[in-house]
């Protein structure tokens, strides 16, 4: 492997487990469940689920069967999602059956490899004539950076070099065709693929390629997309695109002058992601201070409680800072989990733990709500507010779908999911020259061949967390969780005061199977949003830990909008009930409810107010249970 110029960088999958009840069901689930389930998806195999023709559309493209292309311009990230997934599977457990359906996976994309070494079932099928002619909506390098991920994945966890080979083949080619040209992609992907690859073969051309294709975004008059569309080939792909705004794709001035983040929300986070990876690799300061300004943009003024961007469906995009409303947001799944990547790669630029916090927050509330308990519905779309009448007849709600679906037409989300589960542990862990990270808390253990840990805690429910230590003297550094703040700490049943240093307590000393024990604080808080978010001025959401909690319509009735939590509020801490898993922390709290307006649309008489008790669920599991009303921001009488 490269070394990274800072040294701080994830710790290789096979070295860490994680065990604990909470994150081993989830990450058992996608192995067992959603694994096999995605796969028969892209066979077209499951009943009611939403078309894919994946696999199709590469044995076309392979010569294997007859036929037309089918789906989306980007439809083979789906199967490169996938099998990133599986890669990391077999990387934390090995899995004969699993690995010989990959390889024949990995097989399949190799015959549908042209001989020059392009890859792209779209383009090959559907119109050879048109490589590279229309970047800005055709994703060809989209699907590419996808491609190399899931190689580089797969060559880590098996040491196989075919799909790896097959990748570079491809790299190389791509290198070939726009090394020397002022071309670049429409959606942002390649960059920081051609980062990883880079660093798991040193062929620093890679790492050279994706530095042109972030500095060339957004210079030269005229545009280049408008000029690509001036070429005798160029088709349309996307019409709702040929009304063309630069700053959708990030592409209206150039990265290293943007301060405020804008466009399509995937797109932006990715970008960023390539320009902290750059900033890795060269030290670039100039790089890693528009990175530190764009996050601080995202998390102060664009960002909601959950970790959800994306505010509006039209270009699934950004508006403008504390534009946050929760009936209409798009908030993405891919877009959290692009902003987690951003966050790991930022972390490990800075030894900042304020990354891993939004990663924290992004992860155990946007992207689990993606995914249903049973691992076979998804969200794409995850508002903070839904009422199932007003999603049934206003358009304006039209994206928004309860509850999840087994598939969708364009299904990025749903493989994002997996391959971000099961690649769990290199967000827990980092590790250094000097030391070893812990990110995230889940029961399990890791080591980097000279330390090793080990960790007991059930959280994010429960507010303990037992640490093992051994392996010599280093420091270890223990994220001190914004939301969970550490209450107290221990050191082989010694007490020390909670000292932080970039958001990390760190302790030094030689660790030889020492025993760490932490209180995290995690009494139910209510949070309010700036006044400026006007959309949720008088309103309150509540948060235990690092978990945001909601209100549904089958604890709670219906007409969630008429309850109003008391200006002291007093949270009570129950089980879960049926149909949700049984080590989750439910909260109560007597609350009033707006009454006494029955039917009359209008009237001067004022509301009345009843007392009733209000229930709230980790907003992650809303809709398992039924279809039904939810909110996150409830009124709240200060």
């Amino acid at each position: 492997m490269v070394r990274i110029m800072n040294g701080i960088k994830s710790l290789p999958l096979k070295n860490i487990t994680v065990d604990d009840p909470f994150w081993g069901r989830v990450i058992n689930l996608v192995r067992e469940k959603v694994i096999p389930y995605q796969w028969e998806v892209l066979n077209d195999r499951i009943p009611d689920a939403a078309k894919s023709h994946c696999i199709k559309n590469f044995e076309i493209a392979a010569g294997r069967r007859n036929g037309e292309f089918y789906g989306m311009v980007f439809q083979d990230s789906d199967l490169y999602k996938w099998l990133e997934a599986a890669a990391y599977s077999l990387d934390t457990r090995p899995d004969p059956e699993l690995e010989k359906l990959t390889d024949s996976a990995v097989e399949l994309i190799g015959s549908a490899q042209q001989a020059d070494g392009y890859i792209n079932t779209y383009y090959t099928v559907k119109e050879p004539d048109g490589r590279w002619s229309n970047l800005q909506q055709g994703h060809e390098l989209y699907c590419a950076g996808h491609l190399i991920e899931a190689a580089v994945a797969y060559y880590n966890a098996t040491g196989k070099r075919d799909f790896l080979d097959i990748a570079i083949r491809f790299a190389d080619y791509i290198d070939s065709v726009f090394r020397n040209t002022e071309g670049y992609p429409g959606h942002q992907e390649i960059e920081l693929a051609l980062a990883k690859l880079y660093r798991v073969t040193g062929e620093k051309r890679y790492l050279t390629l994706a530095g042109k294709f972030i500095r060339r975004r957004g210079s030269g008059e005229p545009h280049y997309f408008i000029k690509e569309r001036q070429k005798p080939q160029y088709r349309t792909i996307w019409p709702q695109l040929e009304e063309f705004d630069a700053a959708y794709s990030q592409s209206h001035i150039p990265p290293l002058e943007q301060r405020h983040t804008t466009g399509h929300a995937v797109r932006a986070v990715y970008m960023y992601t390539a320009m902290a990876d750059l900033a890795l690799e060269d030290g670039n300061a100039q790089m890693r201070g528009v990175c530190e300004g764009l996050f601080d943009n995202i998390t102060k003024k664009q960002m909601y409680i959950t970790g959800a961007i994306g505010s509006t469906s039209i270009g699934e995009a950004f508006t403008t800072d504390y534009d946050l409303p929760s009936d209409l947001i798009y908030g993405e799944t891919c877009a959290s989990i692009g902003l987690m990547i951003f966050c790991q790669r930022m972390n490990a630029l800075s030894g900042d733990a304020r990354y891993a916090d939004t990663i924290e927050r992004a992860l155990y509330n946007t992207v689990l709500a993606g995914m249903s308990l049973s691992g076979t519905e998804f969200f794409y779309v995850n508002p903070l507010e839904a009422d199932p009448a007003r999603l049934a007849h206003s358009p304006d709600l039209a994206h928004i779908k309860n509850p999840r679906q087994k598939w969708f037409d364009c299904s990025c989300c749903p493989t994002n999911i997996a391959r971000t589960v099961m690649g769990l542990g290199e967000y827990i862990y980092r590790t250094a020259p000097d030391g070893l990270y812990v990110n995230l808390y889940c029961s399990g253990t890791a080591e980097d061949g000279l330390r090793s840990i080990a960790v007991k805690t059930g959280y994010p429910y429960a507010d303990k967390a037992v640490i093992t230590v051994s392996g010599g003297r280093y420091k270890l550094f223990l994220r001190n969780p914004e939301n969970a703040p550490i209450l107290s700490l221990s050191v082989g049943g010694l007490e020390l005061d909670v000292q932080t240093q970039n958001g990390y307590v760190v302790l030094e000393r030689d660790w030889n199977g020492n025993e760490i024990v932490l209180r995290f604080d995690m009494r139910p808080k209510i949070i309010y949003t700036s006044p400026k978010s006007q959309n949720n001025n008088g309103k309150a959401a509540v948060m235990r830990g690092p978990l945001v909690y909601c209100a549904e319509q089958a604890d709670n009735g219906e007409n969630l909008g008429a309850v109003i939590l008391p200006s002291e509020a007093a949270f009570a801490e129950t089980g879960a009930v049926d149909g949700l898993p049984p080590e989750t922390v439910m909260l109560k709290s007597p609350a009033h409810r707006y009454t006494g307006q029955g039917d009359v649309l209008y009237t001067a008489a004022p509301p009345k107010l009843s007392d009733t008790e209000v229930k709230l669920v980790p907003y992650f599991l809303w809709a398992n249970r039924n279809v039904g009303e939810m909110r996150v921001f409830l009124h709240h009488r200060i």
